[in-house]
């Protein structure tokens, strides 16, 4: 088989030129000219071996992985959830603390990020809610123990009771996906 770099071809055309043949995006004059060029058609002969698997494989239909959808939509619906919910309103020297509920939700992502550090094999997958529930959903890797979530849900509750006082939202944790175990 030939080197198909960007040389051009001895009628001036080079493979690239031709890839665009193979998919349908060549202009109307360089189509008419690879018909008659036989420096093309040769080319063009070895490109479509190389190119037919690449074309078989992009008919087939691709799936999004299990639950891919759900995460990306729930991180939206977390970052932009809570639009008409009532403000963490804390009470502090020389007045009233108002905190958005996208802060909060932003914020209890936050302190989870920085929990599941000391926890190792366990990801965040998505954090929704408002100023008064935030649910927060984890990957854990296989085999890890089942009581994780609740240690999570205790820790992060202190911790956004440590910063946001009365005006902690409710937490929810859940284990939404099992990871495989890593093979070493």
């Amino acid at each position: 088989m030939a080197d198909h770099s960007a040389a051009a071809l001895p009628c001036g055309h080079t493979d690239a030129e031709l890839l665009d043949v193979l998919t349908d995006s060549a202009s109307p004059e360089l189509a008419e000219h690879v018909r008659t060029c036989p420096h093309c058609q040769a080319e063009l002969a070895e490109l479509e071996a190389v190119w037919a698997p690449v074309q078989r494989a992009a008919r087939i239909p691709v799936e999004p992985p299990h639950g891919l959808v759900e995460r990306a939509l729930m991180t939206v619906r977390g970052v932009r959830g809570g639009l008409g919910a009532a403000p963490v309103e804390l009470t502090q020297d020389g007045g009233t603390l108002r905190i958005h509920p996208q802060a909060v939700v932003l914020l209890t992502r936050q302190l989870c990020a920085e929990i599941l550090t000391r926890h190792p094999g366990t990801h965040l997958r998505g954090c929704v809610g408002d100023a008064d529930e935030v649910q927060v959903d984890l990957a854990v890797r296989y085999l890890l123990p089942a009581a994780l979530a609740e240690e999570v849900q205790q820790e992060l509750a202190a911790a956004l009771q440590d910063v946001l006082g009365a005006g902690a939202p409710a937490v929810w944790v859940r284990i939404a996906d099992v990871e495989p175990p890593r093979t070493t």
